[in-house]
């Protein structure tokens, strides 16, 4: 039989039949059930996607309302789920607008690790300065051989916090939703033949 890295050396190609600039074809075994398989996938993440922003949304109401962000448990029938609001990750920087609207409404920011220098990439691939500069950096370079990033901003500890206690209800809403993230640790209750219910729902549209 030969392994897979024989099997695949050993498989003949063969050539469609003339159709303009066809590429030559090979047979390959479990394309079809992939295809189809990668095509329902797709399907399902694009309605899980939207069930996960109804979620997110009826979660974020009750943590408007309450003005906490502790979790709640979700339920639908025997299903349940901890719905969490969390601080915005430090690796989602801040842009401009958002660090002028949360330094207006006193909330708190910090500055990022990602504030950084670089070297302009003008010179990046000068090969000949790279060389001086490894020798001698002092007096060879130009001025603006050395760049910046920026100075760069992400929410702490405090930001979500902070933001429950705006009295605003729309400036509240604004910056809950611009200094976090909402989570769904999800338990299904149902049977395996309901699961399938609805991944066949799904499928068929």
């Amino acid at each position: 039989m030969g392994n897979m890295f024989e099997k695949a050396i050993a498989t003949e190609v063969t050539k469609p039949k003339a159709k303009g600039k066809s590429k030559p074809q090979i047979a390959v075994e479990g394309l079809r059930q992939y295809a189809a398989l990668k095509y329902a996938l797709n399907m399902i993440d694009t309605v899980v996607k939207e069930l996960k922003g109804t979620v997110d949304g009826t979660a974020l109401e009750a943590f408007l309302l309450s003005r906490r962000s502790d979790s709640v448990q979700g339920v639908d029938g025997d299903t349940t789920a901890s719905l969490q609001l969390r601080k915005r990750t430090a690796r989602s920087v801040l842009s401009d607008f958002e660090k002028e609207t949360l330094d207006g409404l006193g909330i708190a920011t910090e500055k990022s690790a990602d504030s950084r220098f670089y070297i302009n990439s003008d010179y990046a691939e000068d090969s000949e300065l790279l060389e001086k500069v490894a020798a001698a950096l002092e007096g060879i370079v130009p001025g603006d051989f050395i760049g910046h990033t920026g100075e760069k901003f992400v929410t702490t500890s405090d930001s979500l916090r902070q933001a429950m206690e705006i009295e605003d209800e729309n400036d509240r809403r604004t910056v809950v939703e611009m200094v976090s993230t909402s989570a769904a640790r999800c338990k299904f209750g149902g049977t395996h033949e309901e699961m399938l219910g609805y991944l066949d729902g799904v499928l068929k549209g």
